[in-house]
């Protein structure tokens, strides 16, 4: 599957919080993974549990950006390029996910898929929006910052996106389990319909953010010794 080339700013913003995440609103989301039930085997007497009960894990809140829209001339094919994208990331500022709608006049619609290393590649992923039946997507490049996938997609899928509450990645962890990666719909029709965002102001609001992360990333890291010294 080809993996289409965008203009430098664009395609950070697909890539964007990898390294810094923006915060454009916050919604709390899921990232959750199915654990697989041992069965216990035959004839085999039940263990005493001589081990102090395990505290259950702290778990991370996830948050989503908005849905951002970005519109810029594609350097190679002098045609305006629109993506519409949302980032997942951590309350320390930790890139999790992030999934994009790529359009380019004449040329056939995708959606991007950024999901962070340490996955099986040859399963692939797949995407599932509400009840809809799940679409198959194959990864398609792994660099230093994460693994892609692009699915090529029509106005349906599109469609599915504006009236759709939950868009959900599901692909598998190196140790084989399967995670769901929960991508909220809610404003995603406001944003593909509406005016796009200026490239210059969310590199303003980059810079003026990226600080407001750092500060996020030390009080959410001040809390969790606070908890640890309580336990």
């Amino acid at each position: 599957m080809k993996f289409r080339t965008l203009t430098a700013l664009t395609c950070a913003f697909a890539l964007a919080g990898f390294a810094t995440a923006g915060i454009f609103g916050g919604t709390t989301v899921a990232v959750a993974q199915e654990k697989k039930k041992q069965e216990p085997k035959k004839n085999e007497a039940p263990k005493q549990n001589t081990q102090q009960p395990q505290q259950p894990p702290q778990q991370q809140q996830v948050l989503a950006t908005k849905w951002t829209k970005i519109c810029q001339a594609n350097e190679q094919t002098k045609k305006e390029t629109c993506v519409v994208t949302q980032n997942l990331h951590a309350e320390t500022g930790q890139m999790l996910a992030a999934v994009t709608v790529i359009e380019e006049k004449g040329a056939q619609k995708l959606f991007r898929i950024a999901v962070p290393l340490g996955m099986m590649l040859e399963p692939g992923l797949r995407v599932v929006i509400d009840q809809n039946p799940p679409l198959e997507a194959k990864y398609a490049i792994c660099v230093p910052d994460g693994c892609f996938a692009d699915l090529q997609i029509n106005d349906d899928f599109v469609g599915n996106l504006k009236k759709g509450k939950a868009l959900i990645v599901q692909t598998i962890n190196h140790v084989g389990r399967t995670v769901n990666i929960t991508f909220p719909l809610g404003d995603f029709a406001k944003s593909y319909e509406g005016a796009p965002i200026d490239p210059k102001e969310i590199q303003a609001q980059k810079q003026k953010l990226d600080e407001a992360v750092k500060n996020q990333a030390k009080e959410a890291l001040k809390r969790r010794l606070e908890e640890q010294k309580k336990n």
